[in-house]
């Protein structure tokens, strides 16, 4: 894959990873740096001779894990309920409806048929909002911003369900005192040549509410935070929240003990925590982890095996086409 850019009405394309101005992160006391290309998504290592080694990223792992029956059957749901109000609404329902030409009913199945990414769009802004705003807080406490963290605690986001994920967020943070030591952290494997994006470590108490904390602790326990915008709890969050834990207790020395997948529904704003603790519980899904992440690397060396099959086909199809029209 390339990168391009307009630079003085000249189109300029860079080979893979190598456009100029790319942020990069250091890794293990600035032993590793990787350059972050936003274009492809994707972490490249720059290796001692200047090479880049693409990097494989936590988040396209894990979507090998996202059940797609529930999508699907959610996305027919929504498609079939926006075919009916679009029916109503034009009076093609009901005793005195109107007539119900092909081309009109073509016209409403292509419009529904687009609800579920209508919807999509419209709850990933509601996360967005929520999200961006909590991330706010935080690095203004990090800073100790006081001024900033009373102007952000002051004005919540004006969606509304984006503003009651966020003060639910606040009233979390609140009941389990937390004491925030990092934030959207740059996490590598070393190890096993994978990237992403932490969204927090912190020292974590327990809260009086057994349906969050199911045992008490004593004390404060560092903790890995991953917030999610989404409708349900899915085993890929726990295997990426796994991943992120690999990484910085690899890089850092140090051991974690517990993940806190906070998730904030993108159709309420509810705010759902679910509590993950032990190494057994890390050990099982980091595991998850990894096999998910040799079945997508696997899964990319066939494709780029079928890609080249059929590269080569189109190069002989053409060039035996070329054959008969210079024998014409």
């Amino acid at each position: 894959m390339r990168v391009a850019k307009f630079r003085k009405g000249i189109l300029i394309v860079y080979p893979a990873g190598t456009s100029p101005n790319l942020p990069e992160y250091k890794f293990y006391g600035g032993t590793v740096t990787l350059r972050f290309v936003e274009s492809e998504w994707r972490y490249y290592k720059i290796c001692a001779d200047a090479t880049l080694e693409p990097q494989d990223g936590v988040t396209s792992v894990v979507k090998l894990a996202t059940p797609a029956k529930p999508l699907m059957v959610w996305a027919v749901r929504v498609a079939l309920a926006r075919t009916k109000q679009l029916l109503l609404d034009g009076g093609y329902l009901g005793l005195d409806s109107k007539v119900l030409y092909e081309s009109i009913l073509d016209d409403i199945l292509e419009r529904a048929k687009k609800e579920d990414d209508n919807l999509l769009v419209a709850a990933g802004d509601v996360g967005h909002a929520a999200h961006a705003h909590i991330e706010s807080v935080i690095k203004a406490i990090l800073s100790k911003n006081d001024e900033r963290l009373f102007e952000l605690l002051a004005k919540f986001p004006e969606d509304e369900r984006a503003a009651s994920g966020s003060i639910a967020a606040m009233t979390w943070m609140a009941a389990h005192h937390v004491r925030w030591v990092s934030t959207e952290r740059k996490a590598y494997s070393r190890k096993h040549g994978f990237a992403g994006t932490c969204d927090g470590v912190a020292y974590v108490c327990s809260c009086d509410d057994r349906s969050c904390c199911p045992v008490p602790w004593e004390g404060e326990r560092l903790s890995l935070i991953d917030w999610k915008t989404s409708n349900a709890l899915r085993i890929s969050y726990l295997w990426q929240a796994a991943a992120y834990q690999h990484c910085i207790e690899d890089e850092d020395g140090i051991e974690i003990l517990d993940r806190w997948i906070l998730r904030l529904d993108k159709e309420t704003g509810d705010f759902d925590p679910w509590y993950r603790s032990g190494r057994a519980a890390f050990d099982e899904d980091f595991n998850g982890f990894l096999s998910a992440l040799a079945m997508y690397r696997a899964i990319e060396k066939s494709e780029d095996w079928v890609s080249e099959i059929k590269t080569a086909r189109t190069i002989e199809r053409r060039r035996l086409a070329k054959i008969e029209r210079d024998a014409l």
